[in-house]
């Protein structure tokens, strides 16, 4: 399965792909949407609570989220 490619299809095209290969997207929706990839929901979490802010414009912690590739559509 190719995520960067799946998660592209469902978050958008204007939404960059930083980093990593897996089923779990970190989901920056911020003024510049960005997501990694991570193998476990247990590493994306992890990577998600250790951010505070994504840059000047980020719309707060508690906007990012993580989705489930593999139970997307």
């Amino acid at each position: 399965m190719n995520w960067t490619n799946k998660a592209k299809r469902l978050l958008g095209n204007r939404t960059v792909h930083l980093e990593g290969d897996g089923q779990f997207a970190l989901v920056t929706p911020c003024s510049t949407r960005a997501f990694t990839l991570w193998p476990t929901r247990a590493e994306a979490e992890q990577a998600k609570n250790s951010i505070m802010s994504c840059g000047g414009d980020c719309h707060g912690a508690a906007s990012h989220y993580i989705a489930d590739l593999g139970e997307a559509a």
